[in-house]
């Protein structure tokens, strides 16, 4: 027969209870600088130069952070953008799009230039092969033994402060 005792079993349950408010407070603010620092990555590192090449700035001023679950047991931090050709960047996309009709200014003719004036280009559909270039999974890779070290000290020094 096997027997087994766990010793201190309320006071261990006891001692969890109390910490975890401090444990949770510090894991949130801790996701909370987390999300900043990686936002602040992929605007500086990611959509500078290093993965896309800025054109109009739109993108990288779309970059944005929230955090869910803050006062619950599960709490998130999440850095995204609601850009609709931010997810064809960073997943790629392979496939046909549709093109509004829209006017474009014309410069030149057969490679001479010419007066500029507006043109209209009719709605149609185009073949699109555009390859992935990460710059918010690739920060993120990037960040993850930092993101891991300052949540595993944030636990620690809840737990410790009891």
């Amino acid at each position: 027969m096997i027997r087994h005792e766990i010793v201190g079993d309320k006071q261990t349950i006891e001692f969890l209870r109390q910490a975890h408010p401090q444990v949770q407070r510090n894991v949130e603010a801790t996701i909370g600088r987390l999300t900043l620092k990686l936002l602040a990555k992929v605007k500086a590192e990611k959509l500078s130069g290093q993965v896309l090449n800025v054109q109009t700035g739109r993108l990288r001023r779309s970059i944005n952070r929230r955090i869910a679950g803050a006062g619950t047991t599960s709490i998130a931090g999440f850095v995204g953008t609601n850009v609709e050709y931010g997810r064809r960047w960073e997943l790629g996309f392979h496939g046909t799009e549709t093109v509004r009709e829209h006017l474009r200014l014309v410069k030149q003719a057969w490679g001479k230039p010419i007066e500029p004036r507006m043109a209209m280009v009719k709605a149609h559909s185009r073949k699109v092969e555009l390859p992935a270039k990460s710059f918010l999974r690739s920060a993120l890779t990037e960040m993850e033994g930092e993101i891991v070290s300052a949540l595993s000290e944030a636990t620690r020094k809840g737990i410790q402060r009891r």
